[in-house]
C-alpha cells in the first residue's frame, strides 16, 4: 500500500492513523528524555559519592595527631648546603656574602664610601695643570663636567684665561662664577706652527673652521710663509673676535 491510498480513507480512518503517528512520536520523545534523566541522575550520584569520600578523607587528616615539629632554625640549617668554609649558601634572592661583622659598639658595620673631597674656601687649582680628579674637587663639578673640561683643554692646547671655561658645554655664567674662586690662571699652553702644520692639524683646533683653514693653506701656497697674524686679519674669513681668540695659539 502506498501513501496515496491514505487519501481514499474515510474521515474516521484518517484521524485514527494520524493519532497513531502522534502517539509513536510522543513515545520516542519520552523515551529519549527518560534516558537523559537517568544518565544525569547517575552522574549526580557518582559526584555525591566522590564528595563523601573526600569528606571522609579530610576527617581522617584532622583526627591524626600532629608530629613533633622540627625547629625552623635546625631544619633550615640541615636542609641548606654549606660551602667549604662552613657558611651556608644563601638563596638566589639574597646576595651571597658572609655575615656583616659587628663593630666595637655592637652594631653591624656598613660599607662606607667617603664623599669626594672638595676644596675649602681659599684653596685653588691650576687652570692647565690638573686632571679630572682634581677638577672634581671644585664644588659643583662632577665627573661629567670634569671630563668635558679636560677634553676641551686638550683640543685647545691649554687655556689662556679662565673665561674659556664658558665655552665648555653645560657651563653657564652662574656655574662659572662659583668655580672661578677656586681656579688659578696661568700655566703653559700649546701653540700651532701655522706655516708647518698640515690641514688636518689646523682643522682640529676649536677656533678654526674648514673655510679658514682652506684660506690659510691657499695663502701659504701662493705667497709662501705667513709672517704674522696681521695677514690673517686682512682676510674676510677672520673677524676681529676670531683674531683675538686665535692670536695666543698661533706661531709664525
Amino acid at each position: 500500500m502506498s501513501w496515496k491510498d491514505f487519501l481514499y480513507f474515510q474521515r474516521s480512518a484518517k484521524i485514527a492513523v494520524t493519532l497513531l503517528l502522534i502517539l509513536i512520536a510522543l513515545t520516542l520523545v519520552l523515551n529519549t528524555l527518560s534516558r537523559y534523566r537517568n544518565t544525569s541522575d547517575a552522574i549526580l550520584m557518582r559526584n555525591d559519592s566522590l564528595i563523601r569520600e573526600f569528606e571522609e578523607f579530610h576527617r581522617t587528616l584532622t583526627v591524626k595527631e600532629p608530629s613533633a615539629a622540627v625547629p625552623e632554625e635546625r631544619k633550615s640549617s640541615a636542609q641548606q648546603p654549606s660551602d667549604r668554609n662552613g657558611y651556608p649558601y644563601e638563596s638566589a634572592s639574597r646576595h651571597a656574602r658572609p655575615p656583616v661583622p659587628e663593630s666595637d659598639g655592637g652594631t653591624p658595620s656598613r660599607a662606607y664610601r667617603p664623599a669626594a673631597e672638595k676644596l675649602s674656601e681659599g684653596e685653588t687649582i691650576s687652570l692647565n695643570e690638573t686632571d679630572t680628579a682634581v677638577w672634581k674637587k671644585i664644588p659643583g663639578i662632577g665627573s661629567v663636567y670634569a671630563s668635558r673640561i679636560v677634553k676641551y683643554r686638550e683640543m685647545l692646547g691649554g687655556f689662556v684665561r679662565a673665561e674659556q671655561l664658558l665655552e665648555v658645554y653645560g657651563i653657564d655664567r652662574e656655574l662659572f662664577a662659583r668655580m672661578a674662586v677656586y681656579i688659578e690662571s696661568g700655566g703653559s699652553f700649546r701653540k700651532i706652527p701655522v706655516n708647518q702644520a698640515e690641514f688636518r692639524e689646523l682643522l682640529r683646533h676649536p677656533y678654526l673652521n674648514n673655510g679658514q683653514v682652506k684660506v690659510i693653506t691657499e695663502l701659504r701656497r701662493r705667497k709662501g710663509n705667513i709672517t704674522s697674524i696681521r695677514e690673517l686679519s686682512l682676510l674676510e674669513e677672520f673677524s676681529p673676535e676670531d683674531i683675538s681668540r686665535l692670536e695666543p695659539y698661533l706661531e709664525f
